[in-house]
């Protein structure tokens, strides 16, 4: 791939190694399903007692890959190449259009996450397109196509720059909130699908992330504490008063104990 010097070349290259190479592994696996479906018919034929007394053992079988695993990354990179290397993005984007035409499994291997983000960053950077950047991303939310980290910044990027403009075709067209709906609608795009519940599990219940304030908002009855009366001295704490009273009775007590040791005591002179 890096040997090429023009896109014609590269355009041959990948007819050739990557899409000649895709059709060449769907071929092989529609002979391996067919002489799998042959087997147990060819069973049935009559045969010798020898024969099914002692079968001769057969290999386990195999499933046959469909695409080849660097399949949709050489897609995406073919993409990339023809965008940035080549200037030609509208053979970036007939690259992601003959890989999704060729067959059922080149369109669900090999277009993949990495694939549609070349795609989106086309779609955006080269056209401007924003509806195709919002059909792009609802094409992966129908085929089940999650999202990364990268498909994120693109979109965040693609948010700062809408933000930055003024004038918009679509405006014309559809008039001025169309923009604005059509990007809440690729934001929510981006977020992934919350995965089903599944049977709730047995064990003791974890109390909420603020309980704690609940405690702290109970009213305590027994403080005597009332709204408006901070100077009474009927809304004086029961606390307060006991501890009041008790430091009261034990003054007079020592005081009385002091008196009856000085009656005791002898002058010296």
């Amino acid at each position: 791939m890096e040997l090429c010097d023009t896109d014609q070349q590269l355009l041959e290259w990948s007819m050739r190694e990557v899409f000649g190479q895709s059709q060449q592994y769907e071929e092989r696996a529609r002979n391996a399903i067919a002489k799998a479906e042959e087997q147990p018919a060819s069973g049935l034929t009559p045969t010798s007692n020898t024969s099914d007394a002692n079968p001769p053992p057969q290999p386990a079988s195999m499933h046959p890959e469909l695409q080849h695993p660097t399949y949709p990354y050489l897609i995406a990179h073919l993409m990339r190449s023809f965008r940035d290397k080549y200037r030609d993005p509208h053979l970036a984007l007939s690259i992601f259009d003959y890989a999704r035409h060729l067959s059922i499994p080149s369109y669900v291997f090999g277009c993949t996450t990495p694939a549609y983000n070349e795609l989106i960053e086309t779609r955006w950077s080269c056209f401007r397109d924003l509806r195709g950047v919002h059909d792009a991303l609802e094409e992966m939310r129908v085929n089940g196509v999650e999202p990364d980290g990268r498909t994120k910044k693109l979109v965040e990027k693609l948010r700062r720059e809408v933000g930055a403009r003024t004038i918009w075709e679509e405006e014309s067209v559809f008039g001025s909130g169309e923009v604005v709906g059509m990007l809440t609608k690729i934001e929510q795009l981006t977020i992934k699908e919350p995965r089903r519940k599944q049977g709730k599990r047995p064990g003791k219940k974890l109390p909420a992330l603020d309980a704690w304030k609940g405690d702290a908002l109970k009213e305590d009855v027994e403080d005597g504490y009332e709204f408006g009366q901070w100077s009474s001295a009927k809304s004086q704490p029961k606390r307060w008063k006991q501890d009041s009273s008790r430091t009261a009775v034990t003054g007079l007590d020592d005081l009385l104990d002091a008196k009856m040791l000085g009656e005791d005591q002898l002058e010296f002179k």
